[in-house]
C-alpha cells in the first residue's frame, strides 16, 4: 500500500481496538453477528485496492494523499469509490499505448524501445529483400513485427498506393529518430490523459495542465536553453552566428511571437474597417460528454456523463465542425452566395485541460446572419441528445455552451483588445496583470501561463491559426529583403511588409477575395532531396510581378559553438601546452587522475538527466580524487553547487 494510505489504515486499527486484551478476544470471537474487526476490514480494503496503484509515480502519489484524506474523512466506502474510479481512468488512458507504461516512463526507455523497433524493422526489411517481397510485402512484415501502424497511424499498409509511397515508409520505419519522435508524441500524451483521469487537473490541484507535465516543460526548456547555448550555425564562407542570438531574434522567442500575431490580427482590424466589415467573437465548444468536469454555481465537479476521452478527441471533434462548415461555407449555391470571413482561431483549454475554440472573424454585416445559422448547424449536428430534453424542448443553456457568436461592440472595443488577452494567456502572459479565467476566479492568468504552454506542448495543439489571410511566410520573406526593387506591385508589398502594415501587405496581395493559390507574390521554390533522398522543395526567395528576389543565399549548417580560448599568458604555460606544477614535483598521475574525474560527472550528469539522480559509488570515488577544482568546468552552473557541496 501506498504511505499515506498506510498510515491512515494504521491509525484506525489504534483508534479502533480495545484497551482491554479480554475484550478484544471476546469481540474478536463475536462472529456469529457478521462483523469484521478493525484489522479484518483493513485488510480486506487492502487486498481490494492494492492492484490499483499500478500506475505511474506521480499518479499513484495524487491517489494515495487524496484517497488518504476521503478515508479519514467518509470512511471505507468513499475511498474504495474514489481509488476504484480514478485508477480505472488512468488505467484506461494509459491501455491507447502499445507497450505497459513502465517500458516507457523514462526517455532512456523510449530511446532504447525506439531503437529496438528500428533495428527489428532492418532485420526484417533485409529477410524480406532476400524472400524477394513486394515493397507492400515488406512493409506489411515490418508492420506485423514491430507494431508501426500502432506507433504512428498514418503508416498504416494499404493497397493501391505507388511503389514510392511504400518504399518513403519503409525508409522512416528503419530510422530510429522517427520512431523516437512518435513514441515520445504518444508516451507524453498518454500520460498527461491519465493524469487528467486521475484528477490531477482542476482548479483544486493544477489548472489546464498537470504539475507533472509543467515541471517536464521546464525540464525541456532548460535543456534547450543549455543546447542553444553550446550550438551555432555556420556558412560555406565560415561565418558563425550564435544559436542563442538567432532564437532571441526569431519568432521562437515568446516576445516576437505575441508581436508578430499582433500586428497580423491589428492589420486584419484596419482591412476590415477600410472594406466596411465587422468583426464577430466565436466560441466554439465540444460536447458535454468531452470535459471531464462541470460547472455547478461557482464550483467544479466531477461530470457523471463524461466518456473518458482524452484532450485531443475533444479537438477532434471540433476540427471536424469546423471542416464541414468551413466546406460548406465556401459553395456557392442558388440560394446563396460563399461566405466571406477571415480572421483567426485561439485554442486553449478549460479548467479540466478540455480544449475549447476562440475566434474572431471578419465579414460583411449582411452575412453575420447566415454565418451563426451555419456555424451554429454543424456545431449542433452531433450529441444532440445533449442539447434536447426528454420532451423535446431545447436546452437554452448547453445550446449557448456549444456556440457562441456575438457581433463586437465597437463602443466597446475592437477585435483586438477581444482576442489580445487569448493571446497573451497562451504565449507570456504579456498585460494579464490581476486578471483572473472567467471559470475560476482563483485562477490568475499571470501565474499559470506555463500550464497553458505545458497542456499545448503535451497534446501538440496548434494554438494559432488565420483563415483566409495573405501567407506568413511570403510577409517574413519580404521583411528579410533590404534592398529597394523597381516600383511595383512587389516593392509595394516590401515596403509594407518592412514597416510592420500588415492591413496595406493584405490589400497588395489581393484581399479577401483572393484565394492564396492566387496571392500576386508567392514563395520561389528550387527542388532539393531530403535525407531519404526522395525529391523535396527548398525555399529560396520570393517571386511575384515579373521580380525575384533569393533571401537565402547561404548554405547552413549546424555546428558546435566555438569554446573561448584561454590565455596563455595568464595560464603560464609550458612550452609542451601543459600548465606549470605548482611544486619542484612533477605529478605524473595527475591526467589520469582528472579524466577518471571528468568520466564520474559524465555519468553523474546523465543520470540526473535520465532517472534524477547518480550513483553513490561513483560519486565516493570523485570525493577521494584530489584534484582540486579543475573538474567543475565540467557541469553546468545550476548542479555546481550541489557538486561542491
Amino acid at each position: 500500500m501506498p504511505p499515506a494510505l498506510r498510515v491512515e489504515l494504521a491509525q484506525y486499527v489504534v483508534k479502533s481496538q480495545r484497551t482491554s486484551p479480554e475484550l478484544c478476544m471476546v469481540t474478536d470471537q463475536r462472529a456469529d453477528y457478521a462483523q469484521q474487526t478493525p484489522r479484518e476490514r483493513v485488510f480486506e480494503f487492502a487486498n481490494r485496492v492494492r492492484a490499483q496503484f499500478k500506475l505511474p509515480a506521480d499518479i499513484k502519489t495524487y491517489l494515495d494523499k487524496a484517497a488518504a484524506v476521503r478515508f479519514r474523512k467518509y470512511g471505507f466506502k468513499r475511498a474504495i469509490e474514489f481509488i476504484e474510479s480514478r485508477a480505472q481512468a488512468a488505467h484506461a488512458a494509459l491501455a491507447v499505448l502499445p507497450e505497459p507504461f513502465w517500458c516507457v516512463n523514462t526517455e532512456y526507455k523510449c530511446a532504447r524501445l525506439a531503437d529496438e523497433l528500428a533495428g527489428r524493422a532492418r532485420m526484417h526489411l533485409d529477410l524480406a529483400t532476400k524472400k524477394g517481397l513486394s515493397p507492400l510485402q515488406a512493409l506489411e512484415e515490418i508492420n506485423e513485427f514491430t507494431g508501426l501502424a500502432l506507433w504512428m497511424p498514418q503508416f498504416e499498409p494499404s493497397e493501391g498506393e505507388d511503389d514510392e509511397v511504400y518504399f518513403s515508409i519503409i525508409a522512416r520505419a528503419i530510422d530510429d529518430s522517427v520512431w523516437k519522435r512518435s513514441i515520445q508524441k504518444q508516451v507524453i500524451a498518454a500520460f498527461e490523459n491519465a493524469r487528467r483521469a486521475a484528477g490531477m487537473v482542476s482548479d483544486n490541484t493544477s489548472p489546464y495542465a498537470s504539475y507533472s507535465a509543467c515541471q517536464w516543460l521546464k525540464g525541456r526548456q532548460i535543456k534547450q536553453r543549455e543546447w542553444l547555448e553550446m550550438m551555432a550555425i555556420e556558412n560555406e564562407l565560415g561565418e558563425q552566428f550564435n544559436m542563442e542570438d538567432i532564437h532571441q531574434a526569431s519568432v521562437a522567442n515568446p516576445v516576437n511571437r505575441r508581436n508578430e500575431l499582433m500586428t497580423r490580427i491589428a492589420g486584419c482590424q484596419e482591412y476590415a474597417d477600410e472594406q466596411g466589415h465587422v468583426a464577430v467573437f466565436v466560441t466554439m465548444t465540444a460536447a458535454g460528454k468531452y470535459h471531464r468536469l462541470k460547472k455547478r454555481g461557482k464550483y467544479w465537479v466531477e461530470n457523471p456523463n463524461w466518456n473518458g476521452r482524452g484532450a485531443q478527441s475533444a479537438h477532434h471533434w471540433l476540427s471536424l465542425s469546423w471542416q464541414r462548415f468551413r466546406g460548406a461555407a465556401d459553395r456557392e449555391t442558388k440560394k446563396r452566395a460563399r461566405l466571406t470571413y477571415y480572421g483567426m482561431r485561439v485554442v486553449e483549454p478549460h479548467i479540466d485541460g478540455t480544449p475549447h475554440w476562440h475566434a474572431v472573424f471578419f465579414m460583411p454585416f449582411e452575412q453575420v446572419t447566415q454565418f451563426t445559422a451555419m456555424i451554429q448547424f454543424y456545431q449542433f449536428q452531433r450529441d444532440r441528445d445533449e442539447l434536447f430534453s426528454d420532451d423535446g424542448k431545447p436546452k437554452t443553456k448547453a445550446m449557448q455552451a456549444r456556440v457562441k457568436v456575438e457581433v463586437i461592440d465597437r463602443d466597446k472595443g475592437d477585435a483586438v483588445a477581444y482576442i489580445a488577452k487569448y493571446i497573451s494567456k497562451n504565449i507570456d502572459g504579456y498585460g494579464l496583470d490581476g486578471l483572473s479565467d472567467l471559470d475560476s476566479k482563483k485562477t490568475k492568468l499571470l501565474e499559470v501561463v506555463n500550464n497553458v504552454t505545458a497542456w499545448a506542448r503535451s497534446f501538440n495543439f496548434r494554438q494559432f491559426q488565420f483563415q483566409k489571410t495573405p501567407s506568413v511566410t511570403v510577409w517574413r520573406e519580404l521583411r528579410r529583403i533590404e534592398d529597394e526593387q523597381e516600383y511595383s506591385l512587389f516593392e509595394k508589398a516590401r515596403r509594407a511588409a518592412d514597416f510592420g502594415f500588415f492591413s496595406a501587405y493584405f490589400d497588395y496581395m489581393g484581399g479577401h477575395r483572393v484565394s492564396q493559390r492566387e496571392r500576386p507574390i508567392e514563395l520561389h521554390k528550387e527542388p532539393t532531396e531530403n535525407r531519404y533522398g526522395e525529391p523535396s522543395e527548398k525555399v529560396t526567395g520570393v517571386t511575384g510581378s515579373g521580380i525575384t528576389v533569393f533571401t537565402h543565399e547561404h548554405e547552413w549548417k549546424m555546428v558546435k559553438q566555438d569554446a573561448p580560448q584561454p590565455d596563455a599568458g595568464a595560464l603560464a604555460l609550458s612550452g609542451d601546452g601543459h600548465p606549470r606544477p605548482w611544486t619542484s614535483v612533477n605529478n605524473c598521475t595527475q591526467t589520469p587522475k582528472e579524466q577518471r574525474a571528468a568520466k564520474i560527472i559524465d555519468n553523474a550528469m546523465l543520470c540526473l538527466e535520465l532517472d534524477g539522480g547518480y550513483s553513490v559509488s561513483d560519486w565516493d570515488d570523485l570525493l577521494d580524487i584530489k584534484t582540486g577544482p579543475a573538474p567543475l568546468h565540467w557541469v553546468p552552473e545550476q548542479y555546481r553547487d550541489e557538486f561542491t557541496d
